[in-house]
């Protein structure tokens, strides 16, 4: 099998120089992820982005860091990447979950997660050269501003069941609060919003707060844990299953570039650990990938060049 399912975006951006950003998202780090870290930061070396980006669920728990030594085994692959580009990442509702005493399986009631404050998870990759960790916080440098927007623990609670007004309130009232701020985004940098979970993101209510962004960069869907040989030939937004376990919804499910400026990605975990007896499966995906380059090239004025390809 392929490593990667590596999806290459070029955007014909004049007013804004031309450089590769390498997003990814829903690494689910565990005592599982060895192989997959290693072939991650080859790509991102062989890639030479300016900028790295991660939508989210950096680890599968924050248990997944309470041993030194996964600690040290994390930081040191952020050290890798941050060597490459400044890395920019934002939180994702695993990162703020926890294991319980007698955790069994995430997919057991009762026997799966707690929320937790992610602080451990701040400080440790807050402790690490050229990497961010953005919570309802900005990134500036010369050429990008990367605005990471935080959604609680709350708003996943309500997507377990599919979206409602509950979590789109949530959803808006955050932008609402911080609307002026996105009003103001500096005219010739390359302007990107992290905001995991893109269950709302294409609705009409929400679309115009985020307008002024070049990128919006999603994950959380794992591509509805649509197998290889079926992802090419299936078509449309539908995936097999939800991350609330909802079977094939249509809300933005699946691997895209919805409207202009919304890049739903994969996951470098398909299959989170905690998710046994099923993690096992993981050996069916590949690590998805996505390259966002800004061209000056008229051919990509009217529509931007995707390019899907399986790769080693």
């Amino acid at each position: 099998m392929k490593n990667f399912y590596h999806i290459r975006y070029r955007f014909y951006k004049p007013d804004q120089k031309e450089h590769k950003i390498f997003a990814i998202s829903d690494v689910h780090f565990s005592d599982k992820t060895d192989d997959n870290l290693d072939r991650l930061a080859k790509k991102a070396e062989s890639v030479a982005p300016q900028l790295i980006t991660i939508s989210g669920d950096l680890v599968d728990s924050l248990s997944s860091i309470d041993d030194a030594h996964e600690a040290n085994r994390l930081k040191a692959w952020l050290t890798r990447l941050g060597k490459v580009a400044p890395v920019v990442l934002c939180l994702g509702n695993h990162d703020f979950y926890r294991k319980t005493d007698n955790f069994r399986s995430s997919l057991s009631k009762g026997r799966g997660f707690y929320i937790d404050s992610p602080d451990p998870l701040i400080k440790l990759v807050g402790s690490v050269e050229n990497v961010h960790i953005l919570n309802d916080e900005s990134y500036e440098d010369r050429d990008f501003y990367v605005y990471s927007l935080t959604l609680p623990p709350d708003y996943y609670n309500y997507d377990k069941n599919a979206p409602t007004d509950e979590d789109i309130n949530i959803l808006i009232n955050k932008l609402d609060a911080i609307s002026k701020k996105l009003e103001k985004l500096p005219k010739h940098k390359t302007k990107i919003a992290l905001i995991h979970s893109p269950a709302h993101l294409t609705d009409e209510r929400v679309k115009p707060a985020l307008d002024n962004f070049d990128f919006v960069l999603a994950g959380h869907m794992h591509n509805g844990i649509v197998p290889p040989f079926l992802n090419e030939i299936w078509r449309g937004n539908r995936g097999i299953i939800t991350p609330g376990k909802r079977f094939f919804q249509d809300y933005n499910t699946r691997i895209d570039l919805y409207g202009e400026n919304l890049i739903v990605l994969g996951a470098i975990t398909t299959i989170q650990a905690g998710a046994k007896p099923l993690s096992w499966l993981n050996h069916a995906y590949p690590i998805n990938c996505a390259t966002i380059e800004t061209s000056h090239n008229e051919l990509y004025e009217r529509k931007p060049d995707i390019h899907k390809k399986y790769e080693k």
